[in-house]
């Protein structure tokens, strides 16, 4: 149930005993063309250098693969391409052309996306996977980099085959003694002594290759049986040619599925052959075409053909496993006793006490992931371990917040959710869906809500939004609720700037900021990120880009560490020259006012818009103006209502100046895509009007 945020996609494998045979180093970048067969590359923890590009920040690196200097072994002799690669990759090519075709400009053609999960009588269970695919540009060279995980002691990895035919017919197969085993990078946060992968790069893919590989994942010796959760997705960012999954199964095993998204005509329902004691299950989707990306889109697991199953009896047996597990975990102590009670002295209410308690779990329990079990890895470890290590992940710090609520008498419940960014979570059948766990909280008043304590900059009674519209699984009171997604006002920011116009054209501002939810959350978390010595560098930079030249006069932040209060923010800067001379006029636009919505780019939509949660925007601009000048012309006010955004503004003229006004509210987290035309006209009259100039002018 870990949620790893910004943790490296695949595995960073490490070349152990390497020293004395050459290795390229491979890198794939979350953007950009990937870095092929470099040497020498460095990592400190938080910055590769890679000799002849520079320091490429972790971040930006999505795999690092070593691979041996072996081309006499690696290299074969010109051979037609229909003659080394599979039947099923041979077949499909001539069809993977005429995709390529169809869709030009295409990274490349997936020829065979093939699939297959076993079901052993024993309650073992495997899975193979067969990939090939006609690299069409650079970005596609990156399928020659797989990787596959296990668990020593529980499963394996072996790679059957890999292979590339280079456009000219030379084969370049993967060796076995160039495969390399390592350890994930999931970050310093994660960590699960057991966890490993395989991988290797295949050599010689150039544009126009085909890449082929073929590799099965064996779990010879699972922790329960029933853990067996075969699922697929069917559609990628290039086209694909067969993309086929197949569940094979005892007879009599209880055998639950469901689909997703097919497309229209497309059969949902599986094709099913009974081979002696067994059944198989496949489903085939052909000639898909590419998933186009769109701005602010859902995730893919909320938009391409998807199927999942499972071989629970019923959702009892789900809420009974986990059920018994979390119990185990939330069992209050003595010790845990004592620190709530030290907590919450002086407190005046329970909204208070659960606030302190709130607030200790966030910033005393360090996120801190450590798996290697069943248990810890579907509910955590105990309470009592995460209170006494003070570190913990999502898991352990749901089981210690409900366990020291439950010492103040306050009914909680550590629960599973899927966060909304990946995916809508699966209820159709009984099985295990989540990757993050929360806190439910019910008061005697009848009032019910949750609490998200591994973030550690949301104040009570905030959270984070990823959890918003998301299912809340309770395992222990046994059901599911959808978690509400508050209104607007609870991810606000509101801005009162007084500003003075000069007769040279300078204005002066002077900026009050205050925030809620995740915006608040935001906001502290990139403040406390930055060094106290480095703020003024920071802030000087977002000055300078409302206008060129403009110098910071002095900011304030409040105590960013103490969650109990509010984000307060002060601005003081000074725009040189903001205000343009023309004559007797003099025109410029209001301080932070323009807006822009790079969601709204498109002209069409195929899928909706999708944030994470609410949010409202209050702006006031009081602009006091040179004595002897008035306000000449502004934009008449701007006014719209729809069921998706609420936006009112208004300029003002008053004594001594003029005043802007401004209100913003989306009340909805998702704009389908029939409401997309409406949508985008609002934003984009928005941005227009945030745009435009005032003019003023000397009076008579």
């Amino acid at each position: 149930m870990v949620r790893a945020f910004g943790r490296l996609l695949a595995a960073l494998l490490v070349c152990a005993g390497c020293a004395t045979v050459p290795v390229n180093e491979n890198l794939t970048l979350y953007q950009g063309d990937p870095i092929e067969n470099a040497q020498g590359v460095t990592f400190d923890g938080e910055v590769f250098e890679v000799p002849g590009t520079g320091a490429l920040p972790r971040r930006d690196v999505q795999l690092l693969m070593f691979q041996p200097v072996t081309p006499d072994e690696e290299v074969h002799a010109e051979t037609p391409a229909g003659e080394v690669l599979s039947d099923l990759a041979r077949e499909m090519l001539p069809r993977g052309e005429a995709l390529a075709e169809q869709f030009p400009g295409t990274g490349g053609v997936i020829l065979v996306d093939d699939g297959r999960f076993v079901y052993n009588d024993d309650g073992t269970h495997s899975y193979r996977y067969h990939f090939a695919g006609l690299v069409l540009r650079e970005e596609t060279k990156a399928w020659a980099q797989f990787a596959a995980a296990f668990t020593e002691g529980r499963s394996r990895v072996r790679v059957i085959e890999a292979r590339s035919v280079a456009p000219d017919g030379t084969v370049h197969t993967l060796p076995p003694d160039a495969l390399r085993e390592g350890s994930p990078s999931e970050e310093m946060q994660f960590f699960n002594p057991s966890r490993r992968v395989l991988g290797g790069v295949i050599p010689g893919v150039e544009t126009g290759s085909i890449v082929e590989y073929i590799y099965e994942y064996e779990n010879y010796n699972p922790e329960d049986p029933r853990l067996f959760f075969p699922g697929y997705y069917f559609q990628s960012t290039e086209p694909v040619v067969l993309s086929r999954v197949v569940v094979e199964v005892p007879g009599d095993l209880p055998f639950h599925y469901f689909t997703r998204h097919f497309p229209d005509g497309a059969p949902t329902e599986p094709d099913i052959e009974h081979h002696g004691d067994h059944a198989h299950y496949t489903w085939v989707l052909e000639d898909m075409p590419p998933l186009v990306q769109e701005p602010q889109m859902p995730p893919r697991a909320d938009l391409t053909p998807r199927m999942q199953a499972s071989v629970f009896e019923s959702f009892e047996d789900v809420f009974a496993l986990q059920r018994d597990l979390q119990l185990a975990r939330t069992r209050l102590t003595p010790e845990i006793e004592a620190e709530v009670a030290r907590i919450i002295e002086g407190a005046e209410d329970i909204e208070e006490k659960i606030a302190r308690i709130y607030h200790w779990v966030q910033t005393n329990i360090r996120y801190v992931s450590i798996k290697g079990s069943l248990g810890s890895g579907l509910s955590g470890h105990t309470a009592m371990e995460a209170f006494v290590n003070r570190y913990g992940d999502c898991t352990d710090k749901a089981n210690l917040f409900s366990t020291m609520l439950e010492a103040i008498g306050v009914t909680s419940y550590p629960i599973i959710v899927r966060t909304n960014d990946s995916g809508v979570g699966v209820t159709e059948i009984p099985t295990i869906d989540g990757n993050h766990a929360i806190t439910e909280i019910e008061l005697e008043d009848g009032r019910r809500f949750y609490l998200d304590s591994t973030a550690q900059n949301f104040r009570y009674p905030h959270f984070r939004p990823d959890n918003h519209d998301a299912i809340a699984i309770n395992a222990i009171r046994g059901d599911f609720n959808m978690i509400p997604v508050p209104p607007p006002e609870d991810n606000a920011r509101h801005s009162v700037l007084d500003a003075e116009l000069s007769a040279t054209g300078d204005v002066v501002v002077r900026t009050r900021n205050a925030y809620t939810g995740f915006i608040e959350a935001g906001i502290r978390a990139f403040w406390k990120r930055v060094r106290e010595d480095e703020r003024e560098d920071q802030m000087t930079e977002y000055v300078n880009s409302l206008s060129p030249g403009a110098v910071l006069d002095g900011f304030t932040l409040s105590d960013l560490m103490d969650l109990a209060e509010p984000v307060r923010m002060t601005i003081d800067y000074t725009l040189p020259g903001h205000a343009i001379r023309a004559g007797e006029l003099m025109y410029l636009q209001m301080p932070t006012f323009e807006r822009s919505y790079p969601e709204v780019a498109l002209d069409a939509r195929r899928f909706p818009i999708q944030y994470m949660t609410t949010e409202e925007r209050n702006l006031t601009i009081h602009l006091e103006l040179p004595e002897g000048v008035r306000l000449k012309w502004a934009p008449p006010p701007l006014r719209i209502s729809t069921p998706y955004i609420e936006y009112e503004a208004a300029y003002e003229e008053t004594a001594s100046g003029v005043t802007l006004t401004e209100q913003f509210r989306r009340p909805e987290r998702i704009i389908p895509v029939e409401a997309y035309p409406e949508y985008r006209d609002a934003l984009r009259a928005i941005a227009a009007f945030s745009a435009r100039e005032i003019f003023v002018t000397e009076e008579g």
